[in-house]
C-alpha cells in the first residue's frame, strides 16, 4: 500500500501523510519505507524511493533519466530551464539581466516559473530580482549547500582555477 501511494503522488509526502492516506501507523509506515528502499536497491529495477527532507518519493534512478527522454513529456522548457540555472547561480538577479540574457521570450518564461512557484520575486526599485524557491529545490531533488558547492566548483572551473 506504501509503495501504491508513493507511486501515485506527484509531490514528496511524509511518513505521517503516507499513515494518514493509509490508516496506519507511522512506524508501520516507516518499516515499509525502509523495506521498499531495501528492496529497490537489491533488485536491478529502475526505481528508487528518496528522502527529500523529511518526506519520501518513488522516482526514476538517475543512470536511467537520459533512456526516457525520448518518451517522456517535458515539464519545462528549454528556455525555463537554463533561466532557473542563471537565477540559481546569480541570486538576486533582476528582471532585465534575464531578459537582457534570455530575450523578449524569457518574460513569459518568467511568468510561468513565478507560477509554478519555482521562483520568487521581490520588488526592488521599478523592477523585481529572483531567487529559487523551496519548491525549486524539492523539484530538483538539492539542497542549497549543495546547490552553492556546484554553483562554485563551475565558477572555478569557468575562471580556470
Amino acid at each position: 500500500m506504501v509503495e501504491a501511494v508513493l507511486y501515485a503522488t506527484e509531490n514528496p509526502l511524509s511518513a505521517s501523510d503516507i499513515a494518514s492516506v493509509l490508516g496506519k501507523g507511522k512506524e508501520e509506515v516507516v518499516r515499509a519505507i525502509k523495506g521498499l528502499t531495501r528492496d529497490y536497491r537489491d533488485r536491478a529495477t529502475s526505481l528508487t524511493i528518496v528522502r527529500v527532507g523529511i518526506r519520501y518519493k518513488m522516482q526514476l534512478k538517475n543512470e536511467f533519466s537520459e533512456i526516457v527522454v525520448p518518451v517522456s513529456k517535458r515539464e519545462i522548457n528549454n528556455t525555463e530551464l537554463r533561466i532557473l540555472g542563471f537565477v540559481a547561480a546569480n541570486a538576486g538577479c533582476k528582471r532585465g539581466d534575464v531578459v537582457q540574457r534570455f530575450g523578449e521570450s524569457s518574460r513569459k518564461a518568467l511568468e510561468n516559473l513565478i507560477n509554478r512557484k519555482f521562483l520568487s520575486p521581490e520588488k526592488y526599485r521599478n523592477t523585481e530580482i529572483y531567487s529559487v524557491t523551496k519548491e525549486f529545490y524539492r523539484y530538483f531533488n538539492i539542497g542549497k549547500k549543495e546547490l552553492e558547492a556546484k554553483v562554485n566548483k563551475l565558477s572555478e572551473v569557468q575562471n580556470g582555477e
